[in-house]
């Protein structure tokens, strides 16, 4: 169950909204990411989500259930909404600087007011104006200076505090209401304590007496300084924030949002939301096709390049597939949908870029048990700080250091570090036709040492054609491949869909099939013309049944020459041997030699003949290879694998290859793949062939960089801004670095991890 959340500004409200998330009976657990507003909820027993989300508006955050609604539509509401929060953030910002720059120059004179030569001053220009009881005359003028200061000041600081900076004061209220601390929380402590000391100093005439003399002790500038800083940050990391989810926007923004539909032979332009499956869709050159489906008239080629990362545009003729987003390039083309709205491809990898964005890695964890501590340790600081100072003899000096440590401290820094890569990351890799699914799998992927591959579809093009087709039987070698072409009519593996294209090439009658039932790895087997058929490896067709003579001879041959034979047996007995071959993509060999350049050790394990996959394994420089096995057998492989010490990624692409896919440290699929493949994987590739691989595992490695160096950061700011700003420095180097430089730490430490993470917008893999 999932949940959109308005309101947040920082990790510390996603803590806030979690910890009212998992105190709702019924719920198991609750994970809230503040960058993409959304909140996923697992429960123990079935809860009204109206609930749920009342229970989060209670605590301050507007909440409510996610239906299932179109990404385009999500999205373009998350895009206007994060342009109204960025324009309400930049008037405020630019009102407040323009109040806080005067502010800091009445401040400046006014502590310039305070230091002795400027009495001295004051004293020095009575006297030769011949005022009697010149030394007091000064002292009085002095005074009378120093007090239309602190009214200055008041009346500047107070639109600052007040109005330009409400939206903090207003989320730390929020989570103060909801039993909860946030950053915000921070702020508004030290901006809050600042100028009510300072206004109650105003508003009651007092000033407090040093050295026999009324010395304004006010601290405006700090509260002023501070809500502007804040202010700037939080425009400035709003902007980040929102340029994160451009990947998502990009993908989503592929969809045309309208399409031109054949309806009763006539051509209207419809909303894509009125589009329904079996529609005929017209697409011209140089437009986007709005949805999936097969193509039934014309011809074109097609750029998926923006959907799945290649470069050439690709052919599409009648009864090929075509996807939304990809953009038309040549002629027009009639296609006819057979996937709409959120059921597209596209609207698939949006979904799962999006999921995959608010996951946390398990590196996650420590800033997350930090973070959720920080902020009582941090006010626990601040009073004990203050209580030192005052024994100390310095009650002054304790009151700015404890304001100074709520604003240097920065347990944003700590929430954006691993959250913010991810999302970077995951955006990148979408944009390469890579999608990952989470931090958890990126973070996986980022220690791989062994990759296990499979054959077909991978290494190879994935699209075997027949070769040949030899009668060993009784029976006509065409017949055969029509009894064939007639049990594989319902396969999905690609060496059925070849038996399927040579009978159709030989226009052949191709008879139906009934009880179709297939075995992964081995073969099909149905009723054919009131015939058994089987179709598959010797074994799995001939059963127990020794193949011998002409048939074996075959089987040798195509096997010597690295070709795969299966057998095509009626009632049993071997009738056929149907010749394949599959050719290995043009960049599989460099592909295998980038992998073992980035010290992965490549294996190969197929279903298919032993002496098929080493010859294919030769040819792409593989030299630990294993064919014959079977799912079970593939997934064995990599658990042994794994019980050396090893981390295995293993990329397959069909329906036998997801049990391996889940058994791995990493599942990769390979695009053209089975469904089953893609969701038992941690990564799709939406090109062919294991180019991507190698790229995600590069990116990953450097995702994984970019959050170390994120945390790091993070950790060592608030391990030297909160002593700083407590005064330690004060009795070694006689130096405090004050609220106003504090406040514009805190904004940058945010900031640096932001900027930090963007770098891998543009990294190349």
């Amino acid at each position: 169950m999932e949940f959109d959340v308005d309101g947040m500004t920082c990790a510390g409200c996603a803590t806030g909204v979690e910890r009212v998330l998992r105190a709702q009976r019924g719920v198991r657990s609750a994970r809230v990411d503040f960058v993409t507003g959304r909140a996923s909820v697992e429960l123990e027993r079935p809860v009204d989500p109206r609930a749920l989300a009342e229970a989060v508006s209670a605590a301050g955050y507007p909440a409510r259930p996610v239906g299932i609604v179109d990404a385009r539509a999500r999205l373009a509401e998350l895009d206007r909404a994060s342009r109204e929060s960025v324009r309400s953030l930049r008037r405020r910002t630019a009102l407040a600087i323009a109040a806080c720059v005067p502010l800091v120059w009445v401040a400046m004179r006014s502590h310039h007011l305070w230091e002795p030569h400027a009495r001295d001053a004051a004293r020095e220009a009575a006297r030769e104006a011949g005022a009697g009881a010149w030394m007091a005359a000064g002292d009085m003028r002095l005074a009378a200076e120093q007090w239309q200061s602190v009214h200055a000041q008041f009346l500047l600081t107070t639109p600052i505090v007040l109005w330009f900076a409400w939206p903090i004061l207003r989320s730390a209220w929020k989570a103060a209401s909801a039993r909860t601390v946030n950053m915000d929380s921070l702020l508004a402590l030290g901006i809050g304590t600042a100028y009510a000391w300072s206004a109650s100093v105003v508003i009651s005439g007092f000033l407090p007496v040093v050295g026999g003399r009324t010395v304004p002790a006010v601290h405006f500038e700090a509260a002023g300084v501070i809500a502007t800083l804040a202010l700037v940050g939080r425009l400035l990391e709003t902007g980040a924030t929102i340029r994160t989810r451009n990947a998502v926007h990009g993908l989503a923004a592929l969809q045309p949002a309208c399409a031109r539909v054949r309806r009763d032979g006539t051509d209207t332009d419809i909303a894509l939301a009125d589009v329904i499956v079996g529609d005929f869709v017209v697409v011209r050159p140089g437009e986007r096709i709005p949805v999936d489906g097969r193509v039934e008239e014309g011809a074109s080629e097609v750029d998926q390049s923006l959907l799945t990362g290649e470069g050439v545009p690709v052919a599409k003729r009648p009864g090929d597939t075509a996807f939304a987003g990809s953009m038309n390039t040549a002629g027009a083309i009639v296609i006819r949908a057979t996937a709409v709205g959120g059921d597209s491809v596209l609207q698939r990898i949006v979904r799962m870029v999006a999921e995959s964005q608010s996951s946390r890695a398990p590196i996650a964890r420590i800033a997350d048990r930090v973070s959720a501590w920080f902020t009582f340790v941090v006010l626990g600081i601040a009073i004990l700080t203050a209580g030192a100072w005052t024994v100390a003899g310095d009650g002054m000096r304790g009151f700015e250091c404890a304001i100074a440590v709520l604003v240097a401290a920065c347990p944003c820094a700590l929430g954006l570090a691993t959250p913010a890569a991810v999302m970077v990351a995951t955006g990148a890799a979408a944009r390469r036709g890579i999608l990952v699914k989470g931090g958890a799998a990126l973070e996986a992927l980022a220690s791989i040492d062994t990759a296990l591959l499979d054959k077909t579809g991978t290494v190879t093009a994935g699209r075997p054609e027949v070769v040949a087709v030899h009668g060993v039987g009784s029976m006509d070698a065409d017949a055969a491949l029509a009894l064939a072409c007639g049990a594989e009519r319902l396969s999905e593996h690609p060496l059925g869909a070849a038996i399927v294209r040579a009978a159709e090439r030989r226009a052949l009658r191709v008879p139906p099939a009934l009880e179709f039932s297939s075995e992964p790895g081995a073969g099909v087997r149905a009723i054919v013309e009131r015939r058994r058929v089987a179709v598959g490896t010797p074994g799995f067709a001939c059963g127990a049944a020794e193949i011998g003579g002409r048939a074996a001879r075959v089987l040798d041959d195509a096997r010597a020459r690295g070709c795969t034979a299966i057998v095509v047996a009626v009632d049993g007995t071997a009738q056929a041997v149907v010749e394949l071959a599959d050719t290995v993509l043009p960049d599989a060999r460099a592909s295998v030699e980038r992998l073992r350049s980035l010290g992965i050790d490549v294996r190969m394990s197929s279903g298919d003949d032993p002496r098929v996959v080493r010859a294919i394994a030769e040819a792409t420089g593989i030299e630990d290879a294993h064919g014959g096995e079977r799912p079970d057998a593939k997934a064995s492989r990599v658990r042994s694998i794994r019980a050396t010490g090893h981390r295995v990624a293993m990329v397959g692409d069909g329906v036998n290859d997801a049990p391996a896919l889940a058994s791995a440290d990493v599942g990769i699929a390979v695009g053209q793949g089975a469904d089953i493949a893609a969701d038992a994987a941690d990564v799709v590739l939406m090109r062919p062939g294991i180019s991507g691989v190698a790229d995600a595992i590069v990116l990953a490695r450097r995702a994984m960089r970019v959050i170390r160096q994120n945390l790091w950061w993070a950790f060592g700011y608030n391990l030297i801004a909160i002593p700083a700003a407590a005064g330690l420095l004060v009795p070694l180097l006689g130096w405090h670095p004050g609220a106003g430089i504090a406040a514009a730490a805190m904004a940058c430490s945010s900031l640096a991890v932001l900027a930090n993470s963007l770098r891998l917008r543009g990294a190349a893999a």
